[in-house]
């Protein structure tokens, strides 16, 4: 992924540039570049995005991201959510309405408790709706947007429905819906589709948390260096996961230390010339 596409350009300039001039300083310093840049990608902390998507209405979409908001907010996760809705928004010759057909590029309504910011835009994409997002959630819940790359919950009735949307419908992760009561439909579903086990809601909530460790493995460093006080970054990431654990206890993220690995070997460099490589390299 990122590091192999990395590692593919410096093999690349290697080749044709350094291994030329014969410049092992050259070659040092924009390895060195490469992995602090690296090491600052992974270390952005990025939500979980899922998809709650449906064949057809009325199967319990809106119910679903109802209760996920309502119990993972109860257990201290920020959660925010997304709503694919069918056409206009605003309401035709209403205030707000008549200061965008006055010109204005957005409009904020405000009330005593609530804020509702309206933007014009052409057929807006999902990420467009989720850089609008100006919070920091751990999780965020999408309502619709079934043609989007997000791992995705169908909401299905019947075995017969839940056939249908996997065969239409990309990257599902987890069925729900009322196929998970009914225990002839469910088997009949994951006969065809074993890789797609139907879950009840508690079922759900633990999938969903094994996703947010993978999230959250995908801001760590990844060195398993045990300076966090786990053996591990997936046994740390479980932690913070729990409460038991912050970021701030990653060293690497904590104080900024970039990694420098030649043919995939750790090279130790002292925390001040780590931090000097990585100032200089960023420009920061």
């Amino acid at each position: 992924m990122l590091a192999d596409s990395l590692m593919d350009f410096y093999e690349t300039i290697e080749a044709h540039i350094f291994l030329r001039r014969r410049c092992p300083t050259m070659r040092f310093l924009f390895r060195c570049m490469l992995m602090v840049i690296f090491c600052h990608m992974r270390g952005r902390n990025m939500p979980l995005v899922v998809c709650v998507v449906s064949r057809a209405r009325g199967r319990g979409k809106t119910g679903l991201v109802e209760r996920l908001a309502k119990r993972f907010s109860s257990e201290g996760f920020i959660v925010a959510t997304v709503k694919h809705i069918s056409g206009s928004f605003d309401t035709a010759k209403k205030d707000t309405w008549r200061h965008l057909e006055a010109g204005a590029i957005m409009t904020v309504a405000s009330t005593s408790n609530e804020m509702v910011t309206i933007t014009r835009t052409k057929n807006p994409t999902l990420k467009k709706a989720l850089d609008a997002i100006y919070i920091k959630p751990d999780l965020i819940f999408v309502e619709g947007y079934k043609k989007s790359s997000y791992p995705k919950i169908l909401c299905a009735d019947t075995a017969e429905e839940a056939q249908a949307a996997a065969k239409e419908i990309s990257n599902i992760v987890i069925v729900s819906g009322l196929i998970a009561s009914n225990t002839e439909e469910q088997e009949k579903f994951e006969e065809e589709f074993p890789k797609n086990p139907v879950y009840d809601f508690e079922e759900v909530v633990s999938k969903l948390k094994e996703m947010m460790i993978d999230s959250i493995l995908k801001s760590l460093p990844g060195l398993n260096c045990k300076h966090c006080g786990y053996d591990s970054c997936r046994e740390f990431a479980k932690a913070i996961l729990s409460g038991e654990a912050t970021m701030r206890q990653c060293e690497v993220l904590a104080t900024d230390i970039a990694t420098l690995k030649v043919d995939g070997k750790t090279v130790p460099v002292g925390k001040f010339p780590q931090q000097i490589i990585r100032g200089v390299t960023l420009g920061s």
